[in-house]
């Protein structure tokens, strides 16, 4: 025999003795080959543990959803925005904007008006388009700054062209539009009043004043055309900003930011 013959000769003496019987069991009762089958499937079954844990991550891999999958996410689950309660409530025949007041470059509030389409139609029109710039012209108040204000008496806006009082037109082709009876006969009583500025009869642009209180010496000769139903501390803001003398340099920046109108 040559030596690895030998080496296996030896292996089966001394794992397969040649004393079984025909069942292969050992002389001595012993069954050799179950016990060494059972070793090799242990050792197998402990191999493949040891290989899952080895190459297996410690924890499931984190799922990182991208931007717009995690604001979607957040979204979906977050509780509804609350809906902005309304102090005022719609008149028949009446329409309704806002306008975004900025003082200094800072945002104070918005302002809701009603404006009088029922009673002065054409002056309600103009202002309800140069508010949203649903005009032809594609002009608006947008922008555009309150030049005059005088405290206990107004507040001037509407010269979206020069800004000091000497611009600004009506959405209308002529750029001034006429004086409308109804509107005159309505009286400046209160604070938050709406009406046209003018510089005479007939004369109606774009320029108009928050009223700050009573006027009556305005009656008859300014069409009345709306008023504030909300957002009253803004125009209180708005005030602040001005002087008690007329023709005084504003030392705050007073703007229509932006402006829309309530279609329900």
């Amino acid at each position: 025999m040559t030596s690895f013959e030998t080496r296996v000769a030896h292996a089966q003496l001394h794992y397969f003795p040649m004393n079984t019987s025909r069942r292969g069991h050992a002389a001595g009762g012993i069954n050799y080959p179950k016990y060494i089958t059972g070793f090799l499937v242990t050792l197998t079954l402990v191999y493949f543990v040891w290989v899952q844990k080895s190459f297996a991550p410690s924890s499931p891999p984190l799922l990182k959803a991208s931007d717009a999958e995690a604001k979607l996410a957040v979204e979906s689950t977050s509780a509804p925005p609350t809906p902005v309660v309304r102090t005022w409530s719609r008149a028949p025949g009446r329409r309704y904007v806002w306008i975004d007041v900025e003082i200094d470059g800072e945002p104070v509030g918005r302002i809701t008006a009603e404006l009088y389409m029922d009673i002065v139609p054409a002056t309600a029109e103009n202002f309800r388009a140069l508010v949203t710039g649903d005009n032809a012209a594609g002009i608006s108040y947008k922008g555009s700054v309150c030049h005059r204000i005088i405290t206990g008496f107004i507040v001037q806006c509407g010269d979206f062209e020069t800004g000091k009082g000497y611009g600004g037109r009506s959405i209308y082709s002529s750029g001034k539009f006429k004086d409308e009876p109804a509107g005159l006969q309505l009286k400046h009583d209160k604070r938050y009043v709406l009406q046209m500025a003018n510089s005479g009869e007939d004369t109606n642009g774009s320029q108009f004043c928050f009223m700050l209180g009573a006027a009556p010496h305005l009656n008859g000769r300014h069409v009345v055309f709306g008023q504030v139903v909300e957002g009253f501390e803004v125009v209180d803001l708005m005030e602040t900003a001005g002087s008690a003398e007329d023709g005084v340099i504003l030392n705050h920046n007073v703007v229509l930011k932006d402006g829309g109108e309530y279609l329900n």
